[in-house]
């Protein structure tokens, strides 16, 4: 008992561990309910209705990060109030003007080629939930700016709740992959709702320090987050849709939906304490860098922690993935869990860079990043296509596959850390050299 107490008293008087426990409470409970539930809903779809779904997401995702052109992730970076905010409603502009467009060829793609009723039904939707995720993303970070933590964690949680839920609701009623779609626009419709009520009470208090002017010299100043981070973020999910797309024509949409639902399993540790850390930690380098403090001790702290905290797991995925699948989920999602075996190397490291990766944002190394994001799309896009095409397009040629991919997935993830810790050592140099000047 004294020793929790001890433990609840450290961190309460520390800022960092206090913000970390306020976004990772509700983002724990929130994950607790998703895995819970994901046995029910795994038996509820198939693998093919599950791949179905994760290309529409994957579709959302991409036009998402076009549509606010990263700008949210330069929310908390100026020093005032009302230039973040003035970021915040350009965004939201480029938000509009995108889905606008999308919705126009999306139209006229359907008009032209007899889509039926069902394809303009999935159009309306991606519409609905691209502006409910760009706003949620950028409400997430004016939020972190604020350090209203416990809003994001609530936001968090509702969002994973109402999906969930949701999903079993359709499932039951055999709604297929357009449950799962309608779920998933509903949930950030629902969740984003956390963020308006602050926008709006800024908004009209703000609008008259807000000009043409100064909101063009604003996103002139942070032009690197749409120049150089939005091509590393689209290089991102571009693969991710080109990956959804060539598993598909050269196997299957079965085969899609294993590794889909296997690198989303895997994935949760991301968002259970990667999200919550990310968010965290940015907030706090971003404070450092204006106060001239030294962060490569903060970097050490949360590398080490976070390779100690990933190893249990991951080996346990590692050997025992298909059997675990097969027991949580369901014998048809074996294949899946033995996916697992093979990427857990990959997604452990990619569990620990993570948090980490928001350093480029504040140091303006985001070109830099760009380029090492590049190679790691290239050369997981290249393992999908190359081997495939050297060995045939047979399912048990996978298995090859998936190792090559992982890999060489790894040998880029250590690259990363290489640069990051390279970045912030450069940074202690020369705060230091100051200090003893």
């Amino acid at each position: 008992m004294c020793m929790l107490n001890r433990l609840k008293n450290k961190i309460i008087a520390n800022d960092f561990l206090k913000s970390l426990a306020v976004l990772m409470t509700g983002t724990l409970i929130a994950q607790i309910i998703g895995y819970m539930l994901a046995p029910v809903i795994t038996r509820l779809y198939t693998p093919a209705e599950m791949g179905e779904f994760g290309m529409f997401q994957r579709v959302v995702v991409l036009i998402a990060t076009i549509a606010t052109a990263r700008y949210e992730y330069a929310l908390p970076l100026p020093k005032k109030d009302h230039h973040a905010f003035s970021l915040f409603r350009f965004a939201l502009k480029i938000t509009m003007v995108t889905i606008s467009i999308c919705l126009l060829l999306g139209l006229i793609y359907g008009a032209f080629n007899g889509k039926g009723f069902d394809y303009f039904q999935v159009i309306f939707l991606l519409i609905i939930v691209v502006f409910s995720l760009s706003f949620f993303n950028l409400g997430t970070n004016w939020s972190i700016r604020k350090k209203y933590f416990q809003k994001i964690s609530l936001a968090k949680m509702t969002q994973s709740i109402s999906l969930n839920g949701l999903r079993v609701i359709f499932g039951f009623f055999n709604a297929g992959s357009f449950g799962l779609i309608v779920a998933y626009t509903v949930s950030f419709v629902i969740s984003s709702i956390y963020f308006l009520k602050d926008f709006l009470s800024f908004k009209s208090g703000i609008n008259s320090k807000i000009s043409k002017l100064r909101t063009k010299v604003i996103s002139k100043r942070y032009k690197d987050f749409p120049l150089a981070n939005l091509p590393l973020a689209l290089s991102d999910y571009i693969r991710d849709v080109l990956v959804a797309i060539i598993l598909i024509e050269f196997f299957s949409e079965s085969l899609f939906g294993a590794f889909d639902h296997s690198y989303r399993m895997l994935r949760i540790p991301v968002m259970l304490i990667g999200a919550s850390l990310s968010h965290v930690f940015f907030s706090r380098i971003s404070s450092y860098k204006t106060e001239g403090k030294l962060i490569y001790p903060l970097f050490r702290r949360v590398l080490i922690s976070l390779s100690l905290l990933s190893i249990l797991p991951f080996l346990i995925i590692y050997f025992f993935g298909a059997p675990l699948f097969a027991f949580v989920f369901g014998a048809e999602w074996r294949f899946s869990g033995e996916l697992s075996e093979i990427m857990a190397p990959w997604l452990m490291l990619n569990f620990i860079v993570s948090p980490l990766s928001t350093i480029p944002l504040v140091f303006d190394k985001q070109k830099a990043y760009l380029v090492i994001g590049l190679i790691g799309s290239l050369l997981q896009i290249l393992g999908f296509v190359l081997i495939p095409v050297a060995l045939g397009y047979q399912e048990y040629n996978v298995v090859i596959m998936f190792h090559c991919v992982t890999w060489a997935q790894v040998f880029m993830a250590a690259v990363t850390i290489y640069f990051l810790s390279r970045i912030v050592k450069k940074h202690d140099i020369i705060i230091a050299n100051n200090q003893e000047q």
